[in-house]
């Protein structure tokens, strides 16, 4: 049976000739002292799950700022990359009307090659979109499964399905 604070409060032994019964007095110590135990005991379980709870959500916030860092350096970089081959076809195309009267055919495949390269830029883009969003999704899914994370060893890249992006590159 728990102790209350009342039931401590209001305890009462038997007097005797000789004072208090020990025999109450001691057994009443004894279980006030496993309750405090147990409590104490209970109040650091308390504390250590606590701590391992805000440890954790320290490592997710980390994980967070470093993804944010990466959907920012690859937007950078897929921009970069269309801002190119679309300075390139510029130039492609300054160098074809200058050139115009002899070399109007070979400036015409180069067009035609800069175009296709443009679009193979621009492919490779939305590719690289989408397998970053399959990226995205599999850390997501790592953050709101916490266990799964631990099943590759260490060192060691865990291989990463991406079936939205085969969903998305079919359609």
């Amino acid at each position: 049976m728990k102790l209350s604070p009342l039931d401590i409060e209001h305890m009462e032994f038997t007097t005797s000739v000789s004072g208090y019964s020990k025999r109450q007095v001691r057994e009443f110590l004894e279980r006030v002292s496993q309750q405090l135990e147990e409590t104490l005991r209970d109040n650091q379980g308390l504390r250590d799950e606590l701590k391992k709870r805000d440890e954790r959500i320290e490592d997710l916030q980390v994980g967070e700022v470093e993804l944010k860092r990466a959907v920012i350096a690859a937007e950078r970089i897929a921009n970069e990359i269309k801002e190119n081959a679309k300075h390139e076809a510029s130039l492609i195309l300054r160098e074809a009307d200058g050139q115009r009267n002899n070399l109007l055919r070979e400036a015409e495949s180069r067009l035609r090659s800069a175009r296709a390269e443009l679009s193979r830029l621009e492919r490779e883009q939305q590719l690289f979109r989408e397998q970053f969003r399959g990226l995205l999704r599999a850390f997501e899914r790592s953050l709101d499964n916490p266990g799964a994370s631990r099943s590759a060893p260490e060192g060691q890249p865990k291989q990463v399905a991406a079936p939205e992006a085969a969903t998305e590159k079919s359609q």
